[in-house]
Parts: structure tokens; sequence; C-alpha cells
């Protein structure tokens, strides 16, 4: 799988919690299912389940992260 990383030129205008705020309206962090499936065709075999056990480590910890912010309420 190709990667790239690209520098936002909006990072260069913006800084701080400004640019923070612009990215969370521009780039939310919630891809819809459609745009997941086409990245899981262009995987091989491997890469998806490599994917869905970070996928499942990730909700681990949202869960932990939860129930220890509950905890301290």
């Amino acid at each position: 799988m190709d990667e790239y990383v690209a520098i936002d030129p909006m990072a260069m205008i913006l800084q701080g919690k400004a640019y923070l705020i612009w990215v969370e309206i521009h780039h939310p962090h919630e891809p819809s299912v459609a745009e997941i499936e086409q990245v899981f065709k262009r995987m091989t075999q491997d890469e998806r389940k490599l994917a869905v056990a970070r996928a499942k480590t990730f909700v681990a910890y949202g869960k932990a992260v939860e129930e220890a912010a509950a905890k301290v309420k």
C-alpha cells in the first residue's frame, strides 16, 4: 500500500486552536462506511486483518477511557 505525507497549507495560515477548529470542520474524524470499504478493496487480506485488529484495539482503549472517566466524576 502506498503511503503519502502532505503538508496541509492551512497549517501555514492558521495556528493553534484556530487550525484545530478548521480541521474539525473540514476533516471530521468519522469516515463513512463507504469510504472505509473503498480502502479495504485496495488492501491485501493480511492488511485487512491488521486493520480490523487495530480498530478493535482502539475500541477497547476507548471503553477503558470512558470507564476511567466515569469513575473520576
